[in-house]
């Protein structure tokens, strides 16, 4: 046996090129895409043979496994090498002894060392044992396949070569290789997809046929609806005479507050349905905000005081850059925010809206109150679509929970945020920011600036 030691000695390094060489055969099929439909090997008795079987998504080491037959320890690698030349499916051949795993022969590992110069006199009557791997991998048959994938892979390069053998109440049961474990996963992978895939789209068509019956059913309901405000108006003005008796003017005052309060809600619905199916559309202009927060306050203020509350209008110093946005939507935001305030805040407590210019070139807008207040955990629930805090005030007071998230959305339209800030018992503030690019500093005109420096020079 000395000269084929010395033999064998000689040409570790050209074996051990080979297999490595192998290894890198191995990894490219691996990185191909693998057929969804792989041989199992099933040797019976002396004859190999194979059986196709598809491996389906959530299987588990059961399915995956191949029902090949064990060896024995004391087999010689010459006829272990002639039964896997018998069949090329399979990958690995278990070795059992009195029906106990002693260990695994890898097809790579084995053919490389076993085909090398001069291997088969080396190997040809030594027992398998001397090349089989005597600490394999042994995975329950009722592993996920996802599972055993991990597995392999956090054991390393070298684990995922060797393959498993499958055990099923303790007994052998049958081999399997990484191939076997990427295709099942492979397989999962695509199903859950396909069933995402699926799931996407009946998500998108129920949204939108939501948003078709919403916008179909806001135009059924003002249709209508402005009839009744137009005709109450008129009547209210005596448009057609005065109102006798005089009560019938509370009544048809009733009316028209009813009406509006209605149409206003219906709107904000139609709004939402806009904004969910991607269809909110800006009509930009170049305005000013505090003209715009101005007329708000104007129209507020009488329900603000008959609440008695007390309204404070602060201006940041100097004056206030002009903004480019929707001035529709940005006093729609303000109504809300405004509302809001006077909804939740007490008899005797105050509204401060101010503007602010931040350093980065933003400007905020504020509207700061001394009302109840929002509790910590429920801040950000309350930008869902209908969703309200749930507290006395919100049972007397109507609504549908849609206001913050349509302000919120109208801001964000221009690139803006909304945030609110509040302390249960002290009060609540929302700013509405808008960006940089869309504040306009007007530069000061030459007379102007003429007049500044003259005063200037007389002081």
């Amino acid at each position: 046996m000395q000269p084929f030691q010395t033999v064998s000695l000689r040409y570790a390094k050209a074996h051990r090129l080979k297999i490595a060489a192998g290894r890198n055969d191995f990894n490219e099929l691996i990185a191909r895409r693998l057929p969804k439909s792989l041989l199992r090997s099933v040797v019976e008795g002396d004859r190999v043979t194979s059986e196709k079987s598809s491996i389906k998504s959530g299987c588990s080491a059961e399915q995956i496994a191949h029902r090949v037959k064990p060896i024995p320890p004391q087999m010689p690698c010459a006829e272990v090498f002639r039964l896997l030349m018998a069949d090329a499916d399979i990958m690995h051949l278990p070795v059992l002894k009195d029906a106990k795993i002693v260990g695994i022969v890898n097809r790579q590992d084995f053919t490389l060392t076993y085909t090398v110069l001069y291997g088969k006199e080396i190997y040809g009557r030594q027992p398998i044992s001397a090349l089989m791997d005597a600490e394999p991998m042994i995975v329950a048959a009722s592993l996920a396949a996802e599972t055993l994938n991990k597995m392999l892979v956090s054991a390393g390069h070298g684990s995922m070569l060797k393959g498993f053998i499958v055990v099923k109440d303790k007994d052998y049961f049958g081999v399997g290789s990484v191939m076997d474990v990427l295709a099942s996963v492979a397989d999962i992978m695509s199903d859950r997809a396909r069933e995402l895939d699926i799931a996407r789209e009946r998500a998108e068509q129920a949204s939108i046929s939501k948003t078709n019956f919403l916008a179909s059913m806001s135009h059924e309901l003002r249709t209508p609806l402005n009839a009744i405000i137009g005709f109450a108006d008129l009547v209210r003005k005596e448009s057609f005479g005065a109102l006798q008796p005089p009560r019938y003017r509370e009544y048809i005052e009733d009316i028209y507050q009813s009406g509006d309060h209605l149409l206003g809600l219906i709107n904000e619905i139609l709004d939402m349905a806009k904004i969910e199916a991607g269809r909110f559309e800006l009509n930009e202009d170049i305005f000013d905000p505090s003209m715009t927060a101005s007329r708000v306050l104007r129209m507020l203020q009488p329900s603000g005081e008959e609440a008695g509350l007390t309204f404070a209008f602060e201006l940041m110093v100097g004056a206030v850059p002009m903004i480019c946005a929707d001035e529709r939507h940005l006093q729609q935001v303000l109504l809300n925010l405004i509302s809001n305030a006077i909804k939740f805040t007490d008899p005797g407590g105050t509204i401060t809206i101010c503007s602010l210019l931040n350093e980065d070139g933003s400007l905020e807008i504020q509207i700061r109150d001394t009302g109840i207040g929002i509790p910590a955990d429920q801040i950000e629930n309350i930008f869902e679509p209908f969703e309200q805090v749930e507290n006395s005030h919100t049972r007397t007071k109507s609504g549908t929970g849609l206001g913050l998230p349509l302000a919120r959305a109208m801001v964000e339209a221009v690139g803006g945020t909304l945030s609110l800030t509040s302390c249960e018992g002290v009060g609540t503030c929302a700013c509405a920011s808008i960006p940089a690019e869309r504040v306009i500093h007007e530069e000061p005109k030459a007379g102007d600036a003429a007049d500044a420096d003259g005063e200037s020079a007389a002081a």
